[in-house]
């Protein structure tokens, strides 16, 4: 009776709370002056094609679409349009489709397929006549390809796109009918479906009855991880040259099917700025034709106009560069005209500016519709000299005189197949041709990863890439060594480095493909066309089986072989890791190689050979029957320690607010493209209270903002020390280095009052790795000698800094430290950390936390290579020393003043330390930066699969 009376209760409460909610009705606002914007729609229409309104419940820009709203109206136009077709060119993460909409008069719309033809045949006119292609240029109508808000939470591109889809295709207006008889319009309204639908959602929880215009609020700021990126928390507008992501992959295919003369892009930036539009500052990418910037300025000058008209303010350059390939500008490089729209974001409601006036969101929406008008007609007026550029420059760029005659890049032979097979897909994507070589070739010349220049023989089975193609620019953009910056703009950017800290660089200064992907490559000043044949991919993955198989194993040298373990483990086979080179059947493997022995797995043999054949194809490897166990000489044998039994892992990522959503998401895609495998993400502020035993590696992302607190880090050292797996990145590994008593890595300014140690302690490192016995000579002596070599011993000439020199050395280089860099890194190739990367490994390095190690902490990664010169005298750079007969190499690709080379020569990207039964793996930087660093990135997948195993004692589960 008393349960009976509880929940009577209960229903009655409950009853009253939905009465009053049904009851209470929002007051309506108090009227502002400012807060209203007329439509944008002024004149007649056609009754047949749907208004917006009818289907938003709202006029266009007053309120920002939702996904679903976009995607139902522009589905419908295309239905309803005889002037519209609507093609699906991806799925985002989260399964929803990202369209563009093919709008121009029906007639060009029944020849789509014969415009196609004529430009895919201007792309490549060497075989055309001038009276053909003067012909083809008549025939064919000017393209332009309009993308809005591939930033999620930059909205009022999106609803542009719908304000201008409408006046295409229903305006009664005769400008417009001109426009499409002379255009085909692509417009692409939304590109980051899943970030828009974060942002909506985030919108509908802060809005209040009253419009409001602070833009502190949390309606016009967001919460993490913000609306910007994709479902991974990707920015897409980095993604064009890497193209990681669905969205990216589909959309360049689309794109590059048109090769549009122009391309807009619309984005957002701060609340308070005005308007932005092209064309760009310097740095300019020299690739880049002039011809598309000469157009810049001309679309620039129209499009300034249009805004002169409407008194709105507005810029061009300023902070907008065009260096770096991986912006949606990428297609300049393949021959459009790129226009930026930077809009000054205006979330609902609008945005109240410095002077007073309301900025509302209709009109930030219509600073982005008329500007997509202003641009189509300059398009409309120029598109037959543009068609005359475009094809003048293809035609330069397969001239074996111009500027790409004489070029190659070579990818030296890999049995990292899988990270090649990833670099291959990119130049697929972008149609850029390669071959293999099919025999060794002697060159006179060639340039490696460290800028060394000298006669080379690139071996048989090499891919060369020629620069002499069509699409050049972009090839050589993708590929060259180096980004050539102008002696001006070095100098300015140095000006404002010394001045206030600032740079003119917007984002990294180094990209090359195949230093992001560790690949050793070649640069080669001449057309390399002999012994060249088509590369084939291999076709045939799974189990190769053999009578008396004893086990089975994948070569360590492939990333893909990471994922093979890892989906093994977690299917509860007994995996092990092959620590040092083999050669089995007559087979090599190297260190790092996965091996499933019979032995150590109980199943039956059909049962696991099913396994292992249905895991190799899912990761696409093979893996390859062994009969006989003994390694020849001192090779290892396959009981021998050398083949390290793993753990599973079960791994958690720290997460939300502070985590800088990049690194944890480029590090969730990894784990769920790569090795589709468990994890949880936990919330750092309940980590005090979480059950952590369910883990053995914990994933510590790098930070926007703020600190892990106390409390965290006293819960993450008890983990630790009970046999956990830290892995950590960035500003959150210095601020673990910096904690007191939690790691033995120090920071490099707090090492000055030991400095000499930790030069001792990298000659240590050093001489470990030598073919040569210090103090050989004395190695047999039967007395005692008094004078001996040590590794503290300077030259004469040469002094150590003290601690104030070095602190003030320090202070100084620090104001120099790179944007984007990519360095020479130097690895440890005895180390299980190391597997599949080669002893140079190329590591792209910002502003990063620099770490100092001695004994008791393994330097696995350290910046700088060693190279020999005879000539070279033993010498101290910053704190430490540079044996005799050695050369330092630092920089690889991008701007690297030489004070942040010296600041960073020796300091450790990657460190690993003990910790109780546990161990702490420290990053210094991102390691899996835009899902494009993949020579760091598998240092990563080594921590997180093969950490449990290889760097713990077992944790005990109760």
């Amino acid at each position: 009776m008393k349960l009976n009376r509880i929940l009577a209760s209960v229903a009655w409460c409950g009853a009253m709370l939905s009465a009053h909610a049904q009851a209470t009705v929002l007051m309506k606002p108090t009227p502002l002056s400012g807060a209203q914007y007329p439509a944008l729609h002024q004149g007649e229409y056609d009754s047949a094609i749907t208004p917006a309104q009818d289907i938003l419940g709202f006029d266009v820009g007053q309120r920002t679409a939702t996904p679903e709203q976009i995607n139902e109206l522009v589905n419908l136009w295309a239905q309803q349009s005889e002037k519209a077709q609507i093609i699906e060119y991806a799925r985002s993460y989260e399964g929803r489709a990202l369209h563009y909409l093919v709008i121009s008069s029906p007639k060009n719309l029944a020849n789509l397929d014969n415009i196609k033809a004529n430009i895919a045949k201007l792309s490549e006119p060497d075989s055309l006549s001038k009276a053909q292609i003067d012909q083809l240029i008549d025939e064919t109508p000017g393209t332009a390809w309009m993308a809005y808000s591939i930033h999620g939470n930059e909205s009022s591109g999106s609803d542009a796109s719908l304000a201008f889809i409408y006046q295409l295709l229903a305006a009664k207006d005769p400008k417009v009918a001109s426009l499409l008889d002379d255009l085909v319009i692509l417009v692409d309204p939304m590109m980051n479906p899943d970030g828009r639908a974060r942002f909506t959602k985030r919108l509908q929880e802060n809005r209040g009855t009253a419009p409001n215009f602070d833009v502190q609020s949390l309606l016009h700021s967001g919460a993490w991880p913000f609306g910007r990126t994709n479902h991974y928390y990707y920015d897409l507008n980095r993604d064009f040259y890497f193209a990681v992501n669905p969205e990216s992959k589909g959309r360049i295919k689309a794109i590059n099917q048109w090769f549009p003369q122009l391309m807009i892009d619309a984005h957002e930036m701060g609340a308070l700025d005005t308007f932005l539009m092209g064309p760009p500052r310097e740095p300019l990418n020299v690739n880049i034709p002039s011809s598309t910037r000469q157009w810049s300025e001309v679309f620039a000058d129209e499009q300034s106009g249009a805004f002169d008209n409407k008194n709105w303010p507005y810029y061009t350059g300023e902070w907008f560069e065009n260096l770096y390939p991986g912006y949606s500008n990428y297609a300049e490089y393949k021959g459009s005209v790129h226009i930026l729209y930077e809009q000054a974001r205006t979330a609902e409601d609008g945005v109240r500016l410095h002077n007073g006036n309301i900025r509302t969101y209709k009109e930030s929406v219509d600073h982005q519709y008329v500007s997509s008008l202003a641009n189509l007609e300059t398009l409309q007026k120029y598109s037959k000299a543009m068609y005359k550029d475009f094809v003048k420059n293809r035609l330069a760029h397969i001239d074996p005189q111009g500027k790409y005659g004489q070029r190659s890049f070579v990818i030296l032979p890999t049995d990292n197949t899988s990270r090649l097979h990833k670099l291959l897909d990119i130049l697929d994507l972008q149609g850029i041709e390669y071959a293999i070589t099919t025999a060794d070739i002697q060159v006179s010349k060639a340039k490696n990863h460290l800028g060394q220049v000298k006669a080379t023989t690139i071996p048989k089975g090499s891919i060369v890439v020629q620069n002499r193609q069509y699409d050049a620019p972009l090839l050589a953009t993708i590929m060259e060594f180096d980004a050539e910056l102008k002696d001006s703009v070095l100098l300015e950017e140095r000006q404002n480095t010394l001045r206030d800290g600032s740079s003119i660089m917007y984002d990294t200064t180094a990209w090359n493909v195949s230093m992001m992907y560790g690949l050793p490559a070649l640069e080669v000043p001449q057309h390399l066309d002999r012994s060249l044949g088509e590369y084939q991919r291999p076709s045939e993955f799974g189990l190769v089986d053999k009578e008396g198989a004893i086990a089975y194993m994948v070569d360590g040298a492939s990333d893909a072989s990471v994922a093979f373990a890892a989906r093994l483990l977690e299917q509860n086979v007994k995996v092990r890791v092959l620590h040092k080179k083999g050669l089995f059947d007559d087979q090599e493997f190297n260190r790092g190689s996965v091996v499933v022995n019979k032995y150590d797995n109980a199943m039956s043999d059909t049962q696991l050979k099913k396994l292992l054949d249905q895991t190799a194809k899912d990761v696409k490897v093979q893996a390859l029957a062994v009969t006989r166990g003994l390694g020849k000489g001192d090779l290892p044998d396959i009981g021998g320690e050398n083949f390290k039994l793993l753990t599973p892992p079960k791994i958690a990522f720290i997460s939300q607010n502070g985590i800088a959503p990049g690194d944890i998401g480029s590090m969730w895609h990894l784990l769920d493209t790569e090795l589709g495998i468990r994890h949880s993400h936990l919330n750092q502020e309940m980590l005090s209270f979480s059950d952590l035993r369910l883990y053995n590696v914990i994933i510590v992302p790098s930070r926007w903002y703020g600190e892990l607190s106390k409390s965290n880090i006293v819960t993450l050292d008890k983990w630790i020390e009970a046999g956990g797996t830290l892995i950590v990145n960035g500003n959150s590994a210095a601020q673990l280095a910096s904690a007191e008593e939690f790691s033995n890595v120090s920071l490099l300014k707090a090492s000055f009052e030991k400095a000499g140690e930790y030069d001792v302690a990298l000659m240590r490192e050093w001489q470990a790795k030598q073919d040569t016995i210090a103090n050989a000579e004395l190695v047999n002596a039967n007395t005692v000698s008094a004078s001996l070599s040590f590794p503290w011993d300077k030259g004469e000439s040469i002094k150590p800094m003290s601690k104030e020199q070095l602190e003030q050395w320090h202070d100084w280089t620090a104001a120099f430290m790179p944007s984007g860099a990519i360095l020479a890194g130097r690895t440890d190739q005895k180390h299980w950390l190391s597997y599949g990367v080669t002893e140079q490994l190329p590591v792209l390095a910002g502003n990063v936390p620099l770490f100092m190690t001695k004994q008791g902490v393994d330097a696995v990664v350290r910046y700088g290579v060693m190279s020999e010169n005879k000539q070279a005298e033993q010498r101290m750079i910053g704190w430490a020393t540079v044996p005799q007969g050695q050369d330092l190499y630092v920089r690889m690709s991008g701007l690297l003043w030489p004070e942040a080379a010296q600041r960073m020569s020796n300091t450790v990207y990657l460190t690993r330390e003990a910790k109780g039964n546990g161990q702490v793996i420290m990053f210094a930087n991102v390691p899996n930066f835009r899902g494009a660093t993949k020579g760091t990135a598998r240092l990563l997948l080594n921590a997180i699969v093969y950490g449990p195993g290889l760097g713990t004692e077992m944790m005990i589960h109760l």
